[in-house]
């Protein structure tokens, strides 16, 4: 099971107020928060752009399978993010990138821009403020806004394109087995991928089910990126 947000700790509302004079790191290396975790939640928008860099699976979630990116094969380890905070991979996941903000929802409300209470610009960098000095919104911060309701906006589709794989029993169970150079092996349980099988068993009215929501491209996205699955072995 994923934690839909990992890697944040306390969230809390941005305040143009509170929070007037906080720079975001913008810089190359200012992904090391994602070291700690072999996976990130991922959106089925992404699927086309990312399936050449990095392998999509699902896991199960609180009510309904989630999809994310396997980027370690290691518990708690993420062998796309270098020592220095780099990413090393061609493709980095919204998810990610979005990082320290994301929306909030309250009942019965608009979503809500809200930052980890933890988040502090790294000592020794200057970054890119959010707000002016009159507390207007700086090009950086609605850049991350856009970014945010893309994410949110591609959630909310891909709840209702995971009711259709479920629907259409489309998704197994898999275990990944992997053995490493220095003849340590290790298995990983509870993923779930498409079954090609059951792709091609469809009924035409099922496939084209699938044509009508926009799903073919990235099934076939999710299922070529299993073939990224050996590179973030070599890696691990």
């Amino acid at each position: 099971m994923v934690n839909s947000v990992i890697f944040y700790g306390n969230i809390i509302p941005l305040d143009r107020d509170n929070h007037r004079n906080l720079a975001l790191d913008t810089s190359d290396d200012r992904f090391g928060f994602s070291a700690g975790s072999h996976v990130i939640p991922a959106v089925f928008d992404e699927f086309v752009a990312a399936a050449t860099h990095l392998p999509i699976v699902f896991l199960p979630g609180v009510n309904a399978p989630v999809p994310v990116f396997l980027v370690g094969l290691r518990s708690g380890e993420n062998v796309l993010v270098n020592a220095e905070g780099r990413w090393l991979g061609d493709y980095i996941p919204a998810y990610v990138r979005r990082y320290p903000l994301m929306f909030g929802e309250i009942e019965g409300r608009d979503a809500v821009t809200c930052i980890d209470s933890a988040y502090a610009l790294p000592e020794g960098k200057t970054g890119e403020r959010m707000f002016n000095d009159e507390g207007g919104e700086q090009p950086v911060l609605l850049d991350r806004i856009r970014l945010m309701n893309d994410f949110f906006l591609a959630a909310k589709r891909g709840e209702a394109a995971v009711d259709t794989l479920t629907a259409l029993n489309l998704l197994r169970p898999v275990t990944i087995d992997a053995k490493f150079p220095s003849g340590e092996t290790l298995a990983l349980h509870g993923m779930l991928t498409v079954d090609p099988g059951r792709l091609d068993e469809l009924s035409d009215d099922e496939f084209l089910r699938l044509r009508r929501e926009g799903l073919l491209q990235p099934i076939y996205a999710h299922i070529q990126s299993l073939s990224r699955i050996d590179e973030i072995r070599k890696l691990s």
